[in-house]
């Protein structure tokens, strides 16, 4: 055992690294779409503009701040701006290891680890220019620096890191607020009449809304926008809603059921031991199901509750998962039986190539094979400018407008003869416009504006690009 200790470090470097390789596969396939032009867009301009700009966005610029000097070395191709992300979800990866090894068994620690290599959501993240895989690794290291304190093996050093990890996750999302709020409400539950030890995670902890004081005007001011005018999302269907986010959590709604058994067994057969639930496991059931519930039930006053907004609970649900199916059977001959039919599970529904079903690439290509130099190209909604510039004219994307963002794009592209569009008076058209191509996305009154054009053009053909984008072409 101690032998085995002393080599302990390699195995997170080997999650690490087998997490680069195998989420290496499939980087480049999926067009740079959805809010990552935004998010590169921005993340090339300077500092302060980048604060402006993204003053009124859905999270603080954390990830765009890092962003910017990532892209100074290594560009803005897809697969350079993925990185970042990649990194992030293997370092989550070699974490989940370290948590489970340190704060329960070896075994669920592996399980953990491997569990999380072969998750098609951490994978779908992990090819994706977004914040979210930060957000994943920094709940998991404010966590696994909790677990830290709970268990007594905290030093100087270890609380600076909790109170760093606590500072930027809450610079990375403002639903890092929650993860904190577990944190509070542990600490006091564990350690209300230990002063000292008290003391120093109130103080880490403190600290860390300090770092966050010069945002926290922000914070206020969009917590007010967004309770007057609500989100994009809608209020969650029940259980069904629930249903389909663990499906992503656990690639399929097959895996879902079988862990919810698992689940109810060990809940059943450690029911007459509550009193004596280990500390370590109280914190990972509310890292998960206070994190996953609270969301849910916040979300039908103000609805929040979507798979890209879960990222904090995953690492959660990952480790309740592993600890419960290396518990359930102790018998040393067959207790890797339920932990090695979940890592089956996993690796069975696993994919590599996962579609983000937002084929901007494709649909550009074929805008630019229809158009001709009296075509009209017309984009609803007009934000979705980036991506189209990003494939379209990549000179114009790179040379931004830090003054307007988006804006002074908009107009430029008018001298292509091409207009992004909230309302069909937006597009301009006249009785010198013959022949319109118009591109969709995120849905949108698509019946009404389609209709509006083929008041004065004949819709000649129509092109899906799954999931997102729907290409029309009219003639007069």
């Amino acid at each position: 055992m101690i032998r085995w200790r002393k080599f302990g470090w390699v195995i997170p470097i080997l999650f690490f690294l087998f997490n680069v390789v195998l989420r290496a596969f499939g980087i480049e396939i999926n067009s740079l779409a959805g809010d990552e032009p935004f998010s590169v867009y921005f993340a090339q301009m300077d500092l302060p503009d980048i604060l402006r700009h993204l003053r009124p966005g859905n999270n603080p610029p954390l990830y765009e701040l890092f962003l910017h000097y990532w892209i100074k070395t290594f560009g803005i191709s897809e697969v350079a701006v993925r990185i970042p992300s990649l990194i992030f979800v293997s370092v989550t990866a070699a974490f989940l290891y370290k948590i489970g090894d340190e704060f329960f068994t070896t075994q669920a620690g592996i399980v953990a680890g491997v569990l999380f290599s072969f998750s098609n959501y951490a994978t779908y993240f992990s090819h994706e220019a977004r914040v979210y895989a930060l957000f994943g690794m920094l709940t998991c290291l404010s966590f696994y620096y909790f677990l830290r304190w709970v268990n007594n093996r905290y030093t100087t050093s270890t609380l600076i890191l909790f109170t760093i990890s606590n500072a930027l996750l809450l610079y990375a999302h403002y639903f890092g607020v929650m993860v904190i709020g577990i944190h509070v409400f542990f600490a006091l539950l564990f350690s209300f009449r230990e002063g000292k030890k008290l003391k120093a995670v109130v103080l880490s902890l403190a600290a860390s809304f300090v770092l966050f004081g010069p945002y926290i005007p922000v914070v206020i001011e969009q917590f007010s926008v967004t309770k007057e005018k609500g989100t994009w999302l809608t209020t969650p269907s029940g259980w069904s809603t629930m249903e389909y986010v663990l499906a992503q959590f656990a690639n399929s709604a097959g895996i879902v059921k079988c862990i919810l058994l698992l689940l109810a067994f060990t809940l059943v057969a450690n029911v007459r031991k509550w009193r004596s639930v280990n500390r370590n496991v109280l914190v990972i059931i509310g890292w998960f199901v206070v994190s996953f519930l609270g969301m849910f039930i916040l979300s039908y006053w103000v609805p929040m509750f979507h798979d890209r907004y879960l990222m904090h609970t995953v690492g959660g649900f990952i480790l309740l998962v592993a600890i419960s199916s290396v518990s359930v059977i102790k018998l040393p001959v067959v207790k890797w039986v339920i932990p090695s039919l979940m890592i089956v599970f996993f690796i069975a529904t696993s994919d590599r190539n996962i579609d983000n079903g937002r084929h901007t690439k494709e649909a550009v290509e074929k805008v630019q094979e229809l158009r001709d130099t009296a075509t009209r190209v017309v984009l609803y909604p007009k934000y979705r400018i980036f991506g189209y510039a990003y494939y379209f004219d990549r000179d114009r994307f790179i040379n931004y407008d830090a003054e307007y963002g988006y804006y002074n794009v908009l107009e430029g592209f008018k001298e292509e003869n091409f207009y992004g569009i909230n309302q069909y008076s937006e597009a301009r058209i006249d009785t010198t416009v013959h022949k319109v191509i118009f591109m969709i996305t995120d849905g949108g009154p698509k019946e009404q504006l389609v209709s509006e054009f083929q008041a004065d053009f004949v819709l000649k053909n129509k092109y899906l690009f799954p999931e997102i984008i729907e290409v029309f072409e009219f003639e007069r």
